[in-house]
């Protein structure tokens, strides 16, 4: 991940240095949110840093290490670590939760910390994508605004069509 600011890219003001552009770029191939989705979040630096925390460097590096040899497709990780490694930063960014990692995993980490799952901070469960994936709202936390509930959501098809007819209305 990033341990120093790399180059400004083309999304941002001249002069500005990227927040963890690497684990930014990374989560982009593991989550299939685009990068404004996953800053808009405002959960980079906290999940960077979990990450790291609960996987180490030399882990992390191992990990982006095998997925560049993959071809950067994090579908084709032979390594039963670096895809644990990748279901665990999707679960991540997807509920705001750190899982626990597979026994083996946590073993062939050496890692001292406790593999137990937990919730990073109360705002990454809000923010987590799986509300985005269904155009929905975290109960208790965003409400959908009153009598919101007697709409279908975003790309439902009208009662009586084909379920393919969702495709099209998106």
């Amino acid at each position: 991940m990033d341990t120093q600011h790399p180059a400004t890219t083309a999304h941002e003001p001249p002069g500005a240095l990227p927040e963890c552009a690497g684990f930014v770029e990374l989560s982009v191939r593991l989550t299939g949110f685009d990068e404004f989705d996953l800053r808009g979040t405002g959960m980079v630096r906290l999940y960077h840093d979990t990450t790291l925390d609960q996987l180490g460097r030399a882990a992390v590096g191992r990990f982006l290490d095998d997925l560049a040899a993959a071809g950067g497709d994090p579908g084709a990780l032979a390594d039963e670590v670096s895809r644990d490694i990748a279901r665990a930063i999707t679960h991540l960014w997807y509920l705001g939760i750190w899982p626990s990692l597979a026994r083996a995993t946590h073993t062939a980490l050496g890692r001292e910390t406790p593999n137990t799952a937990f919730v990073v901070s109360p705002e990454a469960w809000t923010e987590g994508l799986a509300w985005r994936t269904f155009h929905g709202h975290p109960p208790g936390a965003r409400p959908p605004g009153f009598g919101t509930w007697a709409d279908p959501p975003p790309g439902t098809p009208p009662p009586g069509a084909p379920a393919h007819a969702a495709e099209g209305a998106a």
